[in-house]
């Protein structure tokens, strides 16, 4: 839980880990877990971009500072802070990300060097000294990961054993070094831009009379953040009225029970935000070198996108503005993934709206942004730039023993672990009871295909359709019979026919004998027949069986069962005994 609001991007980091928490109860399949590799591969591919963009901002800025140090020194100086933290923190996560590939995947190596090499001859290391603008980078191919779904190693090694603060988890130290690079990200933007930053852990930020409110704390307990002016920072641990505040950490909802590939995905994500964070931070810098003398040559513009990583079916939504000029009325010129020219207007407050609704993917897109130089009456261009990630929807729901549900009885499923509860589950065509934490007993109706519908937060994520059959028949047989053979002694032992189910996974699943027909030769030549209401001999029945000789035959027809269904069925082969 955060009091502050959560950026587009945080948002998405949020909602797909919801999700991947709920794939953890189930058996996933191999095309869910590739849906991780095409989303890691997108974040990859955006950092690379936003490194080049970041090094084209500083070299700009650096510019500046040539050409008038009294005015721009002050800003490049906390543009310089701002690139130390950056630094810091995104050499922490790869360094962070590198050393969980090797004690999960490489922990044969003897060496650092071995490591390295034997990752790039297994492909999971795809160059061995990439160093981008300074900072040494490791790109996983997170395809080539073996322990594809072994989650207690890297939930040990980012949460401790046991597992909570103050136990070695590496997910505790992370989410400081992520709070600290975010106090000074705030301090160089102005807090004003406070809720606009991502990288929110489970901290809250705002004036000291919001974080008192939102955090429930007293102004004695309240944790102040290097922010400027009245900002004030708290740190959350745990939800309102909860008991247990590990469980409900950010560390917890994000690194347990979470595999390998998720794990490296994450870490690609904060980095992605870290330099999302540095980006705008130094974009505001050079904006406010200019903000009093509307100079058009250093006013950029800006997109603000709602999330940059989607599921298939959601809609990409974004905002592209000038920031200096919020009342003009804009026009920009917009091409997806090198598409046709179109023409988005802004409103009243310059702001104009970018939406799309594309397929599974990378999509990226380039615009202009035309507005007029009221100095000039000359219309000055503006470009912009911006991508995105469309994955397939991460989730499935799964029966647990079988690839059907079966009538009459309660079928156990999984739906998600669910975080905070947020993921929910109702079906069509049977009755879905909860029995635990993401975990439900499905009892089908008379219909042949029920439906299982999963959501999170009003947004649906997907759904299941099972077959529904009657339980199979069981088998019917009596004790004691080999090969069809028995003496009279051991089927006199016997006491009677029962039924059982043989190949079956579900347990307690039963059926009780109800009746059947049992016929016999007598010494005459004649044949008889007795019937039973139960599964019990008769005492006709153990009589014949008395007066049997060797190489009699006895045959039990049209034995009736009735199982967990209460429903009554007749077995459709006979039962032969042969007396030895």
């Amino acid at each position: 839980m955060s009091g502050a609001k959560e950026t587009p991007r945080q948002k998405m980091i949020g909602m797909m880990y919801l999700v991947y928490t709920a794939l953890l109860a189930m058996n996933v399949s191999k095309d869910i877990l590739d849906a991780f590799d095409t989303v890691n591969n997108g974040v990859q591919t955006t950092n690379i971009t936003l490194s080049q963009q970041i090094q084209q901002k500083y070299a700009a800025f650096e510019e500046q500072y040539g050409l008038d140090k009294e005015k721009v020194g002050p800003y490049w100086e906390q543009a310089q802070q701002v690139r130390a933290e950056a630094t810091d923190l995104i050499n922490y996560v790869e360094a962070l990300k590198w050393d969980l590939v090797k004690r999960i995947e490489l922990d044969k190596a003897k060496t650092s060097q071995e490591a390295v090499q034997k990752a790039l001859d297994d492909g999971l290391l795809k160059s061995a000294d990439t160093i981008r603008y300074g900072r040494k980078i490791y790109d996983i191919n997170t395809a080539k990961v073996k322990s594809r779904d072994n989650y207690n190693r890297p939930t040990e090694y980012m949460m401790g054993n046991p597992e909570g603060p103050g136990n070695g988890g590496k997910a505790y130290e992370l989410s400081e070094k992520i709070r600290r690079f975010r106090g000074v990200v705030v301090n160089a933007m102005g807090p004003e831009h406070i809720h606009e930053i991502g990288l929110i852990t489970d901290s809250v930020y705002g004036t000291k009379e919001y974080v008192m409110q939102q955090a429930e704390v007293s102004e004695s307990k309240l944790k102040k953040l290097p922010l400027k002016g009245d900002f004030y920072g708290a740190k959350l641990s745990y939800y309102p009225g909860s008991t247990d505040a590990v469980q409900d950490s950010w560390e917890y909802r994000n690194f347990h029970h979470t595999v390998l590939v998720a794990d490296v995905t994450l870490l690609n994500k904060i980095i992605s935000e870290a330099q999302t964070a540095e980006l705008n931070t130094i974009t505001q810098l050079m904006t406010n070198i200019h903000a009093s003398d509307f100079t058009f040559d250093e006013i950029g513009a800006r997109v603000f996108a709602e999330s940059g990583y989607l599921l298939s079916g959601q809609t990409y939504r974004a905002q592209a503005m000038v920031t200096a000029w919020k009342n003009s009325q804009l026009t920009a010129r917009v091409k997806l993934d090198g598409g046709a020219e179109k023409v988005y207007t802004s409103d009243a407050q310059g702001v104009i709206p970018l939406e799309w609704n594309v397929g599974v993917g990378s999509h990226s897109y380039s615009g202009v942004i035309d507005m007029l130089d009221p100095s000039t009456n000359q219309i000055e261009e503006f470009p912009f730039q911006g991508s995105f990630v469309v994955a397939p929807p991460a989730v499935s729901v799964s029966a647990t023993k079988m690839n059907v549900v079966y009538r009459g009885i309660d079928n156990p499923i999984a739906v998600g672990g669910g975080v905070g509860g947020e993921i929910s589950a109702t079906a069509t065509g049977a009755t879905l009871t909860r029995t635990g934490n993401g975990t439900y007993n499905l009892r089908p109706g008379e219909a042949n295909e029920v439906t299982v519908n999963v959501s999170s937060g009003g947004s649906n994520l997907g759904s299941m359709k099972f077959r529904v059959k009657d339980l199979p028949k069981p088998e019917a047989l009596i004790r004691n019979v080999v090969n069809g053979q028995v003496s009279k002694s051991a089927l006199l032992s016997a006491g009677g026919v029962v039924a059982e189910m043989k190949d079956f996974d579900f347990e307690g699943v039963h059926y009780d004998v109800v009746g059947y027909t049992f016929r016999y030769k007598t010494k005459a030549g004649t044949t008889k027949e007795a019937k039973s209401n139960g599964s019990r001999f008769s005492d006709e029945m153990k009589n014949a069986i008395n007066s049997a000789n060797v190489g009699d035959m006895f045959v039990f027809t049209a034995i009736q069962v009735r199982g967990n269904d209460g429903k009554t069925k007749t077995l459709d082969t006979p039962l032969g005994v042969e007396i030895k």
